[in-house]
């Protein structure tokens, strides 16, 4: 898109006033000119038209965050347009993205902070940014983990990959959403790793285990098994991922609770609604799940078809979430 789409765009999802889109376009117009005065920004190896994408990306985000973050005098929720919609519309990737972003708002800082009648302190305070960076850094990580995590998972219970691909899609946006509904904008990384636990712990008690598996699983995290000879799965996660175990004990209930109200709200036709509680695990006498879900469709018996259908489920109820929040800043 162009740099008048792009305004637009904004003015559009956010219901701009026309006092609103004047001060958007002259700080837009102002920033550009800066950024295409100087050969040396980006400071990266990025050429031709694929610098200036970036730069779209990077004024548009940074007028969001300035001008439009206070809502319009109106009560009623606003669209909103989340960092992943402008990306997309400017055809950049969130790394590269993210990685620009500090060099583009350092060259910018004074004339954003003349534009803006504040320091370029203030400047830096009110985008953000430090926090912004930290928060990719720690996604980055917490996604590495989970795939670890699910993949063995997943071979413990028998499963091909290409077959479980749906089902760690829709484990990854369930914690995705569940961490946006219960963490605050900025969550600390051992926050986050123990809500992921807890979500894997859903998927993996609703799987059936061999007794081969279930040995296998019990000779690799001899720690995790109780003593009433149980093993338990949330305790073996727990020291998988080096998070404390009593506190994703406690924190389980409230995950379930979660994540029964996002698979109820899917009202699937292959999915009893609604969903039953207190559910048994097969083999409750051999294993501990800490939590009382059993759904084989979401562990070892997930069916692909029915695992896009709720990946497509939860990432429309991930970006409704979104667009509906008073703070507009978000990935």
């Amino acid at each position: 898109m162009q740099s008048e789409q792009l305004l637009s765009m904004l003015g559009e999802r956010l219901a701009l006033s026309q006092a609103q889109m004047e001060q958007c376009s002259s700080l837009y117009n102002k920033c550009w000119a800066v950024l295409i005065s100087d050969n040396k920004v980006p400071a990266s190896l990025l050429q031709g038209d694929m610098s200036e994408d970036v730069w779209r990306a990077c004024l548009l985000w940074l007028i969001k965050s300035l001008v439009c973050k206070a809502a319009p005098d109106s009560q009623q929720p606003l669209p909103g347009l989340p960092l992943g919609e402008m990306l997309n519309a400017c055809k950049v990737n969130l790394v590269t993205f993210f990685k620009e972003l500090p060099v583009v708002v350092n060259k910018l800082k004074p004339v954003v902070s003349e534009a803006m009648g504040g320091s370029e302190k203030s400047i830096e305070t009110a985008l953000q940014l430090r926090e912004w960076q930290e928060t990719l850094v720690s996604l980055q990580h917490i996604s590495n983990k989970y795939k670890d995590l699910f993949w063995h998972m997943a071979r413990s219970t028998g499963s091909s990959s290409s077959a479980k691909q749906p089902l760690m899609r829709a484990g990854w946006l369930a914690f995705l959403m569940i961490k946006a509904q219960l963490l605050p904008g900025f969550p600390d990384l051992v926050s986050c790793l123990e809500l992921l636990v807890c979500v894997l712990n859903l998927l993996l008690a609703s799987s059936a285990f061999t007794d081969n598996q279930l040995q296998a699983l019990q000779s690799g995290i001899p720690s995790a098994i109780d003593p009433t000879g149980k093993f338990n799965t949330l305790k073996a996660l727990s020291l998988e991922a080096k998070v404390d175990y009593v506190k994703t004990k406690v924190l389980m209930p409230q995950i379930e609770a979660h994540l029964r109200a996002l698979l109820e709200s899917g009202q699937f036709s292959w999915l009893p609604s609604p969903l039953p509680e207190g559910m048994i695990h097969p083999q409750a006498q051999k294993v501990d799940t800490c939590c009382g879900l059993y759904l084989e469709c979401l562990g070892s018996g997930s069916k692909p078809d029915q695992m896009i259908e709720l990946v497509l489920h939860l990432d429309q109820e991930y970006n409704r979430f979104y667009m509906t929040q008073v703070m507009y800043i978000c990935i």
